[in-house]
Parts: C-alpha cells; structure tokens; sequence
C-alpha cells in the first residue's frame, strides 16, 4: 500500500511539474497562502523534554492549545519519546489535555517516527490552488538526522496530497508571504544556506514553488540570536536570523517590525548592534512596494527583554554541548530568544509571549503591556493572548517555530484503517 502510494504521489507530482511551467495562471496551480487567513488547522510540536536546562516544550504547548482551540482545530505532531511507545505517548497526550480541560474533540494527534520541537522548520509548507486543494512545499532542509529532512513528505504522504520538491535549503520561520505574491527574505540567513547559489537563483526557485512574485531583501537579524560565541564571552542559540524574530506580515502591505530601545543599547554592544539592524531593515522597508506596487506600512513594536541564562556545562547533554565551542569555564552563559514577533495567528486570536511574573523588574510588565497594546491595533478584532514561553526560549525558539499553520481548504482527511 505505502509504495502504491508513493507511486501515485510520483505521478501527481509529475502533473504538477508540467502545470507550474505553463505561462498562463490556471487553477491548478499551487501558491502560498498568508497565515492571516482562516486556518484549518493550528499544528504544534509535542515534546516531553526540554533543552538547556528550561521546562518540558509542552508546558508552553499545552496553554497554547488551550488558548488556540476553540478557535481553529489542532493537530499536534508527535514521535517516541522517554522509552514510550506510540500509544503510551498517545496517552500521556490526552491525558494532559483532560487535565488542562481542553477538549479534545478539537485536536487531532500526527504520529512521526521522529519527533521535532521547531517544526516550522522542516514541517509541512501548505499550498493551495484556486480549486481549494493542498499540495505541500519540499524544501531541503540540514539536520544530522535525515529523518527530520523528510517530515514534510511524510505529511504529504500520510494526507495523500503531493509535493513539489526542491533541491534549495529552506528553514519555514526564515522568510513571510503576504498571501497576494510579497515575500520577505533575509540576506544573511538565505545566503548562508545556500552558498553556491545566487541570490537570483533564490528568488527564482522560490518563486517557482511557492508561487511569490515580489521580494524584498532585508539584511540580517538580531544580534543576539545568531549562533556561536560573542566577543562578551555569552553565547547565542537563536535562529541565526530567522525573519518570524523580528518581521512579520499582518495584512497585505503592512508588516511589524521589533525596535531596540536606544537605552537599551547604552554599554551594550550586543543590542546596540541589534538596534542598527533593525533599522537598516526599516529603512529597506520604507523604499520598498508589494507585489502590486503599493508602499509597505511598518508598525513597530519593542523587543523582548534581555534575558541571560547560567548553565553548568557538565550537566549538558551530548546534543547541547555541541551548540557551545571554546569553553573554558564551569558553566555557560546564553541569551534567551526573547520577543512579541514569534506569535501565532489562529484565525480570530493571536497568541504571542509574555515575561512579567511575580518578582521580576516592573519593566518586564510595561513591554509585555505595550507589546500587546501595540499586536492589538495590528490585529483588531481579534483576541491577543500571553503565555509563558520560557522553555521555547531555550531552544533558541518561539510559538512559531514549533508550529504550523494549515490554510483553510476543501482537503478532507482519508480516514486510515
């Protein structure tokens, strides 16, 4: 049955190849939609563990599910974890959703032979055509287990829906499409991914697959979520740049865009850095057009605070001492990937971070209030939700990249026998 399967994706997709080269648009083909259009499904990562000494990511997880659900269906996408078998880990699942009384009628679990935490990245990219069917985006994508490059074709596979392949490294949370054909790349992130290719051929190959007419270049991301060690000493185990940190779409033509506070940056090189980025950024922003010619309208809004975390490197694993080199102390100091940006849309809410508890600097609260102040203007009419995402923010991620967005489509799930 599975090589059937494959057979009859091979063929569709080999349909789909010959109708992305004609010149006219039909509606066969297959474009990007916007994550700020109604969704199908909201997924999300499950994971038991977490990483650098922070929270299990289903702590974060399960007050999202429980923010996100009655206003789009969840799937949550899950593997082996703890020695647990597929239906041990299925029940500790439901378990913990009974216990946080959501109601699971409004979730849907996806089983993968391998887990991932920040599935944005290699997880399914959903197209659609005007015919309201899914295809899913095959970007390569570089990870020491291979399992993990083929999480999208799985997806496809086990939905029976085809894929449309590439040979170009593409991380999901490292560009933003406005849904009308404007895409938002960065340079720095791109570039580094693809070394033997041109930016041209970037665009080109995205434009291929996803279906993107304009794109607009925007340099590098903020300085403290680069990887590596900085001159101060403290590491970095960010994105490297990932554009859902600091830029995002809210609507065709207007984005959001973090500001660095200019006290902040006051004998702090790293976030003085980080403020002159993200203001060369506005500044390619605001001499730029969408696909159909219109100015781009920018709304900026506050980083997160600077939060720095001491660990002991021996109690490490194996898999986060390779995220640290030349370390010649007891313990390891990191940055935290803090910010509002990393958010999800789930139809009429929106659920992004907060800092703010019992004990911490009163500025903490006022960014966590004027961040949603500001998400609420961007987004009127729909609800704006803070929750903890501490033990995301120390996998060097977000909300957003242990999720995925599903457009809404007239795809119905095969029921599997």
């Amino acid at each position: 049955m599975k090589k059937m399967k494959l057979i009859l994706l091979g063929i569709t997709l080999i349909s789909l190849t010959v109708l992305s080269g004609c010149t006219s648009v039909n509606e066969g083909r297959f474009t990007i939609p916007s994550e700020f259009e109604e969704q199908d499904y909201i997924w999300l990562s499950w994971y038991e563990t977490g990483f650098f000494g922070g929270e299990p990511f289903r702590t974060t997880i399960v007050n999202a599910i429980r923010e996100i659900h009655p206003y789009v269906k969840v799937k949550i996408f899950y593997g082996p974890q703890l020695n647990l078998s597929k239906d041990q880990i299925k029940a500790v699942i439901y378990q913990e959703l009974r216990r946080n009384e959501i109601d699971s009628s409004r979730v849907e679990l996806f089983y993968n032979e391998k887990p991932f935490g920040a599935i944005q990245d290699p997880g399914p990219i959903f197209l659609r055509n005007k015919k309201a069917e899914l295809a899913v985006a095959d970007f390569r994508y570089r990870h020491p287990d291979k399992r993990s490059e083929i999480i999208d074709q799985h997806v496809a596979q086990e939905m029976e829906i085809p894929f449309i392949s590439s040979e170009m490294v593409s991380e999901g949370g490292a560009w933003q499409t406005d849904g009308e054909g404007t895409m938002l790349l960065v340079e720095a992130v791109e570039t580094d991914r693809n070394r033997k290719m041109s930016k041209k051929e970037i665009e080109a190959e995205y434009k291929r697959v996803l279906g993107v007419k304009k794109i607009i270049w925007l340099k590098k991301g903020l300085k403290e979520e680069e990887w590596g060690k900085f001159d101060n000493g403290k590491y970095g185990i960010g994105t490297s740049g990932h554009i859902d940190e600091f830029c995002r779409f809210v609507k065709p033509g207007v984005v959001l865009l973090a500001r660095v506070s200019e006290k902040d940056t006051v004998h702090n090189e790293i976030l003085k850095e980080s403020f002159n980025r993200m203001e060369e950024n506005y500044l390619i922003l605001k001499q730029s057009t969408t696909a159909d010619g219109k100015p781009i309208e920018i709304i900026r809004i506050p980083t997160g605070p600077e939060i720095i975390k001491k660990i002991s490197y021996k109690s490490l694993s194996a898999d986060e001492h390779s995220w640290f080199s030349d370390v010649t102390t007891d313990s390891v100091e990191f940055y935290l990937t803090t910010g509002y940006m990393n958010f999800i849309i789930a139809n009429k809410m929106i659920v992004t971070a907060k800092y703010w508890k019992e004990g911490l600097p009163d500025s903490f609260r006022e960014r966590d209030e004027q961040a949603k102040a500001i998400l609420e203007k961007a987004f009127p009419g729909r609800k704006i939700a803070q929750i903890d995402c501490m033990p995301l923010h120390h996998d060097g991620a977000g909300l957003h990249c242990h999720s995925r967005n599903q457009p809404k489509s007239g795809f119905i799930q095969k029921k599997k026998n």
